[in-house]
C-alpha cells in the first residue's frame, strides 16, 4: 500500500499536483500527463546530479590509473586473490572507489520501485475516477476516457503491450481493489461518500448486520454492473489491445545505453572475481522490460525519459570533465 511508504506517497502527490496545475492552465489529456512525467523526471534528475558528477570524477581517476592496474594484472596473473587485494589497496591509496561507477545504478533501483508504486497508485485512482464519472455523467466520462489516449497507446494508465486490454475487466478491477483495499486510495478518501454509494449499488460492497461496508464474497453482480456501466468506453476499442510494446522496449534499450555509458570506464575485475557492474549492465535492462511490460505506460514513459536524460547528463559531464582534464595536461606540458 502506498501509505506504507512515505517517500512514494509524496512522490505520487507531487506528480498529481503538477498534473492538476497543468490542467488548470488548459493543458489536457495525454499532453498534460506527458508534461507531468517530464517535469517530475527532470526534478528527480536534478536531485541526483551531484552523485552523477561525483561518480564521473571517480571514473576519470580510474582511467588515469588504468595503466598501473594493468601492470598489477600482469604481475599477479596467476594469483587472482592477491591481484584483487593489490588492486583494492592501490585504488584506495589513489582515492578511487571501486564501486563509484555503480553509485548511479544503486540510486536508480529504489527510484525504480518507488515510481512503479506511485504510478500504479495513480493509474488505479484514474480507474476509480472514470467509474465515478461514467455513473454521474456518461458524456463527461467518455470525454475523460478520451483524454487517456497518448500517441499509439489507447489508455496511458494501462500497460503498453500487445496483450493488455484497453480497460480493466470487471474481474481485474474487483481483484485489484480488493487486494489493495480501495479505502487506502487518496482519491477514495476525497470522494468516499459517492464511491461508497456507487460500489454498494454495483455489488462491490455489501453491508453487514451493523451497516458497515465489506467487500462482497461473490463478484458476479459487480462484474455485470461494471460491464454495463463502462460499456460505452469498452465499445470504443472492442477487439483492440492497448499498445504495441514500444515503450517497454525503449525503456530496456535506453537502460542498457545509460548503464553502458556509466560502467564502460570502470576497471575490469580480477580474474575469478565477480563483475558487479557488468552484471548490472545486463540485469537492469531485463528488469526494465519486464516491469514496463506489465506496469502502466506512464511508468514506462517515465523510465524511458529518465534513461534518456541520464544518458545526456552523463555525456555532458564526460565532455566537461574530459575538457578540464585535457586543459590540465596542456598546462603540465
Amino acid at each position: 500500500m502506498i501509505d506504507s511508504f512515505f517517500l512514494t506517497k509524496w512522490l505520487f502527490l507531487g506528480m498529481r499536483w503538477i498534473y492538476d496545475v497543468l490542467q488548470s492552465i488548459s493543458l489536457q489529456g495525454g499532453f498534460a500527463i506527458f508534461m507531468t512525467i517530464l517535469i517530475a523526471t527532470l526534478s528527480i534528475k536534478g536531485l541526483t546530479l551531484f552523485s552523477d558528477i561525483k561518480s564521473r570524477k571517480s571514473q576519470l581517476k580510474t582511467q588515469a590509473i588504468q595503466p598501473e592496474l594493468d601492470k598489477l594484472k600482469k604481475k599477479y596473473a596467476n594469483d587472482a586473490q592477491r591481484l584483487n587485494q593489490e588492486q583494492r589497496k592501490f585504488m584506495k591509496e589513489k582515492g578511487v572507489s571501486t564501486f563509484a561507477g555503480c553509485l548511479p545504478m544503486l540510486i536508480m533501483m529504489p527510484l525504480f520501485f518507488m515510481f512503479i508504486a506511485a504510478f500504479r497508485h495513480w493509474s488505479n485512482e484514474q480507474m476509480l475516477r472514470l467509474l465515478l464519472q461514467m455513473d454521474a455523467n456518461p458524456e463527461a466520462g467518455l470525454e475523460l476516457f478520451a483524454g487517456y489516449r497518448f500517441l499509439w497507446i489507447h489508455n496511458i494508465w494501462r500497460p503498453d503491450n500487445i496483450t493488455a486490454s484497453v480497460l480493466m475487466s470487471g474481474e481485474e478491477f474487483f481483484k485489484t481493489f480488493s487486494d489493495a483495499n480501495v479505502q487506502n486510495f487518496v482519491f477514495y478518501s476525497e470522494n468516499a461518500e459517492a464511491l461508497n454509494a456507487l460500489l454498494l449499488r454495483m455489488g462491490y460492497f455489501v453491508q453487514d448486520a451493523n451497516g458497515a461496508l465489506q467487500v462482497a464474497a461473490n463478484n458476479a453482480l459487480f462484474i455485470k454492473t461494471y460491464d454495463r456501466l463502462l460499456a460505452p468506453c469498452i465499445d470504443l476499442y472492442a477487439g483492440y489491445v492497448n499498445g504495441w510494446a514500444i515503450l517497454p522496449l525503449l525503456a530496456g534499450g535506453t537502460t542498457f545505453l545509460s548503464s553502458w555509458l556509466t560502467m564502460r570506464n570502470q576497471p575490469k575485475p580480477a580474474e575469478g572475481q565477480p563483475g558487479m557492474g557488468k552484471s548490472m549492465m545486463y540485469i537492469m535492462p531485463a528488469i526494465s522490460v519486464f516491469f514496463c511490460w506489465s506496469a502502466a505506460a506512464t511508468f514506462a514513459l517515465y523510465w524511458t525519459f529518465s534513461n534518456v536524460i541520464s544518458t545526456g547528463v552523463t555525456m555532458a559531464i564526460n565532455a566537461s570533465l574530459n575538457k578540464k582534464s585535457n586543459q590540465v595536461e596542456v598546462i603540465k606540458i
